[in-house]
């Protein structure tokens, strides 16, 4: 009896030194709940932004395009009836008449900078800015001259977009090109519209996605947190001052080996103290 009772004053002894010999358990301040839905929302964030890029990046790409194909319209036309007067024998620099036609394609569209014509070595015959004529052109220009004489091409000039395309007389011969600049803001002004409807889309989709599924998220791991709280709090209570966890009436078998884990790390952690007690008495009497 003597021995029994000396064993179980040890143990408390042990069970009391507890709150001094081990940290104070760290509060839990994210249920599980609050974790998975953070991730989920984080998840939808990356997904909502990435999808969002690649649609702006699409449409830009597909309105540049068509906005391209606009002003190679445009071209085409001018190109055609300066062509037919090509065909009729004449030079290129002899055709007054396309200097009113340039005129009246830029007053039809006011984000038309500029229209001109100019030879195949690059000099400005005609143009709507009447002070560029007889100036020269960039060698892209140039050099875009002897690329598929079928084909429009396409530069860009400081702030400006240009698409033209080769004056091709009857024998086949180049003679020149006639271009159109446009102001790139003006592609920038189409789709910054689309930007602000896609962060409004954003935004709301995140809202509603992000409310659903916390709630949901709640509701599926409200009762696991709530266990695990339960569960933490029994094993820092047996810690600290002894005791067992007794798994309650109608436990499943994981709750049955949890009892077991909380009684074998109480073993372990009385045997610690113990052992550190002794090493402790050890070391004064040397």
């Amino acid at each position: 009896m003597e021995g029994t009772r000396a064993l179980d004053q040890t143990g408390q002894t042990s069970l009391a030194s507890a709150p001094s010999g081990l940290p104070p358990s760290r509060p839990v301040r994210w249920s599980l709940a609050r974790k998975v839905s953070l991730a989920l929302v984080s998840i939808l964030l990356f997904t909502l932004l990435l999808a969002g890029f690649f649609a702006y990046y699409k449409f830009e790409s597909v309105y540049s395009s068509l906005v391209q194909s606009r002003y190679s319209f445009v071209v085409f036309t001018i190109k055609k009836r300066v062509e037919d007067s090509l065909n009729l024998g004449l030079a290129l620099r002899q055709i007054r008449q396309v200097q009113d036609i340039l005129e009246r394609e830029k007053m039809r569209d006011p984000q038309v900078l500029s229209v001109e014509v100019y030879d195949s070595r690059g000099e400005v015959l005609f143009d709507t800015d009447r002070g560029a004529i007889g100036s020269t052109v960039s060698d892209a220009l140039v050099d875009a001259l002897r690329g598929n004489a079928a084909q429009s091409f396409g530069a860009t000039d400081e702030d400006a977009l240009i698409v033209g395309q080769p004056l091709i007389n009857n024998l086949g011969k180049v003679e020149g090109g006639v271009v159109l600049r446009y102001p790139s803001v003006y592609i920038e002004h189409g789709v910054s519209g689309l930007l602000l409807q896609l962060s409004k889309s954003i935004a709301l989709q995140l809202a509603v996605f992000s409310v659903v599924a916390v709630a949901g998220l709640y509701l599926l791991f409200g009762q696991v947190g709530r266990k695990l709280g339960a569960m933490q709090k029994t094993l820092d209570t047996v810690i600290a001052v002894g005791g067992q966890a007794e798994p309650g009436p109608g436990a499943d078998e994981f709750e049955e080996h949890f009892a077991e884990f909380v009684a074998k790390t109480r073993e372990a952690v009385e045997h610690i103290r113990d052992a550190t007690v002794e090493v402790g008495r050890l070391d004064r009497l040397l």
